[in-house]
């Protein structure tokens, strides 16, 4: 593809529509908070002053740039940015997002970015007709006079054909899918066959390169043996490039006890001054241990000017220290304050920790110490205050480098993570300073690109490795919400929380072990914080009102008897009907004929009497069972559910059950319950796996409600297929669920709104769901996953 194409592609374009819509257009702001009505519906476009406080500070710019969207099918469109949008199952298209709300919630809490419509379900008219004759009354006689009132318009309606809804109806027993693909190439790809062809990142300055292959990661790029060491010959030590079996010690050091570069506090002599102290006592050290070499970083590493070799040299300063004989740490003193400082130092724990033997020597001019790798941890190391083991990262690596304890490839990777990301660095060699560090202690590494965030190279890293599907995991976890105090906040500590947090037990008390991954990483995604996901499941969740509900129930005794009260009462109102039109017209004919002899009339008179009484019972009986009509039609439109059409309906706030089941399904015959264990917000029965109704919902005025994340509101996502109701908390309302795992024994479906100027999904949160779920969903492709907060989708 030629750089004129690419461009093409990439470069979002101006839109080139009609320009007689233009005026049209202008005069539609999207955020003018003012009621419309659209495709069916009335909604309240959002308020721009609300938006912009919601997001702290984070203005709406008015950006006349149209982004490209590609979809399923390969359809280009533009856009500019616009209100909250989600991919329409129908159209397979972005589309402006509806989202229902309470009446309380429209009433005292303005919208975010998204429109907002009224809470309301498709129930048939003739039950909700039936449903209100049928409501409590304290007035007996207002009571019978509404069924007198809506008896007529009852039998009308189910005159009807379109009307006879109660009877079971197919429908699929699939959840409605996502139709969305990413078509963008990987940062940093699984597989080399679906990286961007004929470019090749350069693994020293993030630059592009064509026609060259990408490097394997291979655990040959190891050195067997140091490039450089000092020597002693003849009394004399000498850098030497002849290294080959040469015994010889690591030197260790921190640049907070020897000043050896020079800066702006530190001159040149002394600079100088601090080499020659660190040369002098690695020397008389090598020699006190019966060695003739050593290596130090400032003699043996290539200079700053030689960028890819001094990369190299720093990348593999592990091997170096994997082949020392002995790890000589050098500090002015040694009291406790001097090592802990050392041991404080991100790149001094691998020096330590892969050293051959368990001993470290730690050197000072005055005296000399040996300390095992164990008692490191007490003496040197710090894990903070923590009592127990799982809060001692570099307790367990010494522990498991010393032999003593075997952590797993998993448990291994986010501990030393762990205990890296709690140590201090001397300025910043790379984004990703702490991935490299990690990088030394597992089997495969890659390469260095300047360009990647923290948490692209550790994405690769863990990747490259075999660390048991980690970031395959960590989709599926739910971290604790974190308040950020800064939006502003430097990158690099916002990636180390966010990758951290993704490895820490999360909400649900779960490990990252305790997760089953199905889903695959595909690869790194050029946005920072994001992934591409294949082989998960997704559901679209809809938002703009409730379906008319499909389902399958028992043909039980009392739905019989509702039937037939409903068809007899019409067959026995026409009998009656016509009886009394036929005789009583003949009666009156015959009676006043006086051609017709008097012995027939008196013959005639009872038997067309008896039928006209007949006909007034039959009518009267009619009558009396069509006051039995609108609880016929609560029982054919109810009874116990044996299967239902899957949905997944969300709304923004909360009801109780009784108030959410009359909405969807006309009345309430508990068949909506709360899940037991869907979100942190379930509650559940003592005795039983029952999901019972929070009391904060049922009783507001007497429970107050749980205290929210900052920018959280609460949703309520309705599951028509389990028939289950489950509250959570997120910034804006998902679009989407993807099944990515499972844990113990429910699945992990994370919630995700969608962003169209990137066709990027964005985590909102993570729920439990049923395991039947999985069959009723639908495999998706390669989709573009973001972790992190999208703070920047309103600018």
């Amino acid at each position: 593809m030629s750089e004129k194409q690419e461009q093409a592609v990439t470069v979002p374009k101006k839109w080139k529509g009609n320009p007689k819509w233009a005026f049209w257009r202008r005069n539609k702001d999207p955020y003018s908070g003012k009621m419309y009505f659209e495709s069916g519906y009335w909604y309240r476009r959002p308020k721009r002053e609300y938006i912009e406080k919601e997001f702290q500070g984070f203005p709406i710019t008015d950006d006349e740039t149209e982004y490209r969207h590609r979809d399923i099918y390969g359809r280009e469109s533009y856009q500019k940015k616009d209100v909250l949008q989600y991919i329409s199952p129908t159209e397979s298209h972005p589309r402006p997002l509806l989202v229902q709300a309470t009446p309380e919630v429209m009433k005292n809490q303005p919208a975010g970015d998204w429109r907002r419509v009224k809470l309301d379900g498709k129930v048939p008219m003739v039950l909700r007709i039936s449903e209100w004759a049928l409501n409590k009354e304290s007035n007996f006689c207002m009571k019978y006079l509404k069924i007198v009132v809506v008896v007529p318009v009852i039998l009308i309606l189910l005159s009807m054909p379109l009307d006879k809804a109660w009877d079971d109806q197919e429908f699929d027993d699939s959840y409605t899918e996502f139709p969305n693909y990413t078509w963008d190439y990987p940062k940093h790809a699984r597989n080399r066959l679906d990286a961007r062809p004929d470019q090749e990142r350069n693994a020293m300055d993030g630059s592009l390169k064509s026609g060259t292959k990408s490097p394997d990661l291979s655990s040959k790029v190891r050195l067997l043996r140091p490039r450089l060491l000092i020597v002693s010959n003849n009394g004399k030590w000498q850098l030497t490039s002849d290294t080959s079996r040469i015994p010889y010690a690591f030197i260790s050091f921190t640049a907070s006890h020897f000043s050896f570069r020079p800066s702006a506090t530190v001159s040149v002599d002394q600079a100088e001054s601090a080499r020659r102290t660190i040369e002098g006592l690695a020397q008389q050290q090598t020699q006190a241990a019966g060695l003739e070499a050593y290596w130090v970083d400032f003699r043996c590493c290539a200079p700053d000017e030689e960028v890819d070799l001094h990369t190299a040299d720093v990348h593999r300063m592990c091997d170096v220290i994997r082949g020392a004989e002995h790890i000589l740490v050098m500090l002015p003193d040694l009291s406790p304050a001097r090592k802990h400082e050392w041991g404080a130092r991100m790149w001094t724990l691998p020096e330590a920790l892969l050293a051959r033997k368990q001993e470290i020597q730690f050197c000072s001019p005055k005296e000399t110490k040996t300390i095992s790798k164990l008692s490191m941890a007490d003496q040197v190391w710090d894990d903070g205050d923590a009592l127990d083991g799982d809060h001692q990262p570099t307790r367990l690596l010494a522990e498991h480098y010393s032999n003593v304890l075997t952590l797993g490839r998993l448990e291994l990777f986010i501990t030393a993570l762990e205990a890296l990301s709690s140590r201090t660095q001397n300025g910043s060699f790379s984004n990703g300073d702490i991935a490299y560090a990690l990088m030394g202690l597992l089997h495969y590494r890659i390469p260095l690109d300047r360009t990647d965030t923290l948490f692209q190279a550790l994405a690769q890293l863990s990747l490259a490795n075999d660390s048991d599907r980690l970031i395959e995991r960590m989709v599926c976890m739910f971290p604790p919400p974190t308040v950020p105090t800064n939006l502003h906040s430097p990158k690099r500590q916002e990636q180390e929380n966010l990758f951290l947090a993704l490895t820490a037990p999360d909400q649900y008390h779960s490990q990252l072990w305790d997760i089953e991954p199905l889903c695959q990483v595909a690869g790194v995604a050029t946005q920072d914080q994001t992934l591409i996901l294949d082989s998960c499941r997704g559901v679209s969740i809809r938002w703009k009102g409730f379906p008319s509900m499909k389902y399958k129930r028992s043909y039980g005794f009392h739905k019989f008897v509702a039937e037939v009260v409903l068809r007899s009462g019409a067959f026995w109102s026409g009998l009656g009907l016509g009886l009394i039109i036929k005789y009583a017209w003949d009666y009156a004919d015959k009676s006043s004929d006086p051609k017709i002899p008097d012995f027939y009339n008196s013959n005639d008179y009872a038997r067309d009497a008896g039928l006209i009484f007949l006909g007034v019972v039959a009518v009267i009986f009619a009558f009396l069972l069509s006051l039995g009509a609108p609880s016929a039609v609560r029982r054919l439109y109810g009874g116990r559910i044996m299967q239902s059409a899957p949905w997944l309906v969300g709304f923004e706030g909360v009801l109780p059950a009784a108030d959410l089941e009359r909405i969807v399904f006309g009345n309430n015959e508990g068949r909506l319950t709360y899940d037991p264990s869907s979100t942190p917000f379930c509650e559940r029965a003592p005795d039983e796996r029952i999901g019972v109704e929070p009391l904060w919902i049922s009783n507001p005025s007497s429970y107050p409600r749980p205290s929210l994340p900052q920018g959280h509101r609460l949703f309520t996502l309705v599951d028509t297929g389990s028939l289950t109701i489950s509250v959570f908390s997120a910034r804006r309302p998902p679009s989407v669920a993807l099944v990515c795992g499972r844990e113990g024994g429910m699945l992990r479906a994370v919630l995700c709104h969608y962003e169209r100027s990137d066709n990027c999904l964005y985590k909102e949160t993570v729920v439990r769901m049923d395991s039947v779920t999985l069959n009723q969903a639908k495999g998706l492709s390669w989709v573009k996953v973001g972790l992190g907060d999208n703070w920047r989708r309103l600018g």
